[in-house]
């Protein structure tokens, strides 16, 4: 019998029916970025008015500090983070429980759909028939497998939380292992921007009329900078030698900027693209059914 387009792709005979479902998946990553927001809008909340650190007797009820305007028995700059960068990153607020708890449980809405993303898009730019997608079909059969492991394991910065007195290598070694599953989530983000600004350019579909190619490529350019800044920023502090002195201004207020210029940057805008992309992009579609192979 000759082949057409309800004969499976693999060998074997088709058995049963077939289940399709449409999707829209920058509505998928939308919804997935937008969720790092509740993150941290749910951190900073358990942070206030629920976590004791440093701990000490007789802290105020959640009660009291919610309805009764009594302070919060958190105290951001006892953190590890804040002694060793003279300012605090967004992390700081899901670090302790029962913030923690919450925020890791939080985090699956950002971590789960962005993953289903990265697997749809590898499929969708896969299956682009213009020879001019050659280069980024290639390279995305080595981002997009980076990707999806770097956003499965983000949750370990939960698991490796940075405890301990600062100056002491445990507590050191705490932090390390706290900072390398989120630098690798950086570089995620880094490697979904590449490629999404990537394919929109050569798909002709920016969402926004005034967005150029070339405005694309200098964002991507910009965020690959600032990736290096941040990490080289990071690591000087690790190593003992920082690169500049935070506990001074201007110091400490271009550290703090160049944290939420990454924040806004790799994921506000994305979120912004995703929501105009959403509205401009096809849907795909997904279709389920079993081969019989007797």
């Amino acid at each position: 019998m000759a082949a057409d387009e309800e004969s499976p792709l693999i060998g074997g005979v088709q058995d049963g029916g077939k289940k399709s479902i449409a999707i829209n998946i920058e509505v998928i990553r939308f919804w997935g970025l937008l969720a790092g927001g509740a993150l941290l809008g749910s951190g900073l909340f358990f942070s206030t008015y629920m976590v004791n650190f440093p701990v000490h007797d007789n802290p105020s009820s959640f009660t009291d500090k919610l309805l009764h305007g009594a302070p919060s028995d958190f105290d951001a700059s006892q953190t590890y983070i804040y002694k060793m960068f003279h300012f605090n990153h967004t992390c700081s607020f899901l670090d302790f429980n029962p913030s923690k708890t919450v925020s890791a449980l939080v985090i699956m809405l950002h971590t789960l759909p962005v993953m289903i993303f990265v697997i749809c898009h590898y499929c969708r730019i896969q299956i682009q028939l213009d020879a001019k997608f050659d280069s980024l079909k290639s390279v995305t059969k080595i981002l997009s497998p980076f990707q999806f492991l770097t956003l499965m394991y983000f949750y370990m910065v939960f698991v490796n939380s940075p405890y301990g007195e600062y100056g002491s290598p445990e507590a050191l070694h705490n932090f390390i292992l706290h900072y390398i599953p989120y630098m690798m989530w950086q570089m995620g983000m880094l490697c979904m921007a590449i490629q999404q600004c990537w394919f929109i350019s050569l798909k002709g579909r920016i969402p926004i009329s005034w967005v150029t190619p070339n405005m694309l490529w200098r964002y991507v350019q910009f965020l690959m900078v600032m990736f290096v800044i941040y990490t080289v920023f990071v690591w000087s502090f690790v190593f003992g030698h920082p690169i500049w002195d935070t506990s001074t201004q201007p110091g400490n207020a271009v550290a703090m900027g160049i944290m939420f210029v990454w924040d806004f940057a790799s994921v506000v805008l994305p979120t912004i693209f995703a929501y105009f992309e959403m509205k401009h992009s096809d849907e795909s579609i997904i279709t389920f059914y079993e081969v019989s192979h007797e």
